[in-house]
């Protein structure tokens, strides 16, 4: 019942913020139009359940959602390769002569870094590598794996 109650002084702000926002026009009245379909469809919908019927809003409307598995995925690759970039970046501003930083994550979750990788040409201050690349990222110094770039 609070829920309902609290879609209901949110319909009803949303409305005023709508009527504020909104000029006087044709486009106007079919935007109110809607919003006031949307208000009647709050306010009616604990009706069903006060009358002990088994109904569902997914079942009325249907339940297939969507996702571009891809499009998400292509995001978080270009995340992770400006994120790599920024380490291999800060790496040669420390004055390391690193090639190559790859990062991977644990169950492809991109807030949990699993390891990073650290591929360096020449040999380093490795307390530094891991002291940059911890700051950079925010991950523990443990994840961090220093490889001789051949």
């Amino acid at each position: 019942m609070n829920a309902w109650l609290l879609s209901i002084v949110g319909v009803v702000s949303l409305g005023v913020l709508l009527e504020i926002l909104l000029a006087d026009g044709q486009t106007a009245k079919y935007i109110k139009g809607v919003f006031a379909l949307a208000v009647v469809l709050v306010l009616v919908a604990p009706i069903p359940k006060f009358l002990n019927k088994n109904f569902d809003v997914d079942e009325f409307f249907g339940k297939e959602i969507v996702t571009q598995t891809s499009f998400l995925e292509s995001i978080n690759d270009r995340k992770n390769t400006e994120r790599e970039s920024k380490v291999l970046t800060q790496l040669k501003k420390d004055g390391i002569n690193a090639e190559r930083v790859r990062i991977f994550y644990l169950r492809n979750e991109y807030e949990n870094i699993d390891i990073v990788k650290v591929y360096i040409k020449s040999e380093s201050d490795e307390n530094k590598i891991y002291k940059t690349v911890s700051d950079k990222l925010g991950c523990d110094k443990t994840k961090i794996k220093i490889y001789l770039a051949s």
